[in-house]
């Protein structure tokens, strides 16, 4: 997936629930200098500490409802998880109204070190948020199987991993591609075996392999 477009012009990104530190607010302040870049956290103690530590990064105290304006993007990471699939979905519909027309939501899950997660790669279009893509990550310092995925997917999916599912039929082809492809190196077993699913799935997108992402559009 690429968001070269959208990202052309600079403008605001927000991270929603950064959490302990502000370690993802300040990496996205890195990779776009030249965007407005917020970080939103509830626990106004951990905003504290984290604007002490980084006071450069515009950091504030609250949800959603603190932000004034629009933003290009919505990075909403692990704040879904303990949600009901119902309240998830509310929390969907507020990220509306805070992006720009074609702006995107990106609400998922990561493990506790973030090197293994999932997002919804979620569009503006209109009222509503369309679903583009699952984008799919691993950086391989946990080793690599298709099913590592189970634990981080988002909210709606979480209990879609079943048989019968198109979610567990994703990752029963992405096993046995793995199987057949896999090797002493997890990031090369990443790599191989995503290839080797695009090239029978129609669904899955390969084109950003070598940094770590896999797509499906269901």
């Amino acid at each position: 997936m690429s968001e070269q477009a959208l990202l052309e012009t600079p403008g605001r990104l927000v991270d929603v629930g950064f959490g302990v530190s502000a370690v993802t607010t300040a990496e996205l302040a890195a990779a776009f200098p030249s965007h407005q870049v917020v970080g939103l956290e509830q626990d106004a103690s951990r905003v504290a500490a984290a604007a002490h530590e980084a006071p450069h990064l515009g950091l504030r105290a609250g949800g959603l409802e603190v932000l004034d304006g629009e933003a290009l993007v919505v990075r909403v990471a692990n704040v879904a998880r303990g949600l009901s699939k119902e309240d998830a979905e509310a929390l969907h519909g507020d990220v509306v109204p805070r992006l720009v027309e074609g702006g995107v939501c990106l609400e998922g899950s990561t493990d506790v070190d973030g090197h293994v997660s999932a997002f919804w790669v979620l569009r503006r279009r209109g009222a509503a948020l369309v679903r583009e893509a699952l984008v799919l990550h691993t950086d391989g310092e946990r080793g690599f199987s298709p099913w590592l995925f189970r634990d981080v997917l988002p909210r709606d999916l979480r209990r879609d991993v079943r048989p019968g599912t198109p979610t567990h039929a994703l990752l029963s082809d992405w096993a046995t591609a793995w199987e057949a492809s896999r090797s002493a190196s997890p990031r090369e077993s990443f790599r191989a075996s995503v290839i080797a699913l695009a090239e029978r799935r129609a669904d899955v997108d390969s084109r950003f392999v070598a940094h770590g992402f896999c797509a499906w559009r269901p």
